[in-house]
């Protein structure tokens, strides 16, 4: 685990933080990756947009459209 004490910095009319290329290595992330922020409790995580994981939600989605009947006989 690491554990970096950083300052939130005036970018604009923003407020940003940078991250250290360090730490983007650790977590598996580099410069222009998509993330997601998950905010809850006073705390911010922010998790590397997995690619296969869309896709499979896309695949569920139209299996589950395609056999919406099926499926709610089956939940009976």
């Amino acid at each position: 685990m690491t554990i970096i004490k950083k300052k939130l910095q005036r970018i604009g009319n923003s407020t940003g933080l940078v991250l250290p290329a360090d730490v983007l290595t650790k977590a598996g992330m580099s410069r222009d990756d998509e993330v997601i922020l998950h905010v809850e409790d006073g705390r911010v995580t922010v998790s590397k947009v997995d690619t296969n994981f869309d896709e499979c939600v896309a695949l569920a989605d139209d299996f589950i459209a395609q056999y919406a009947n099926a499926l709610t006989k089956l939940a009976q």
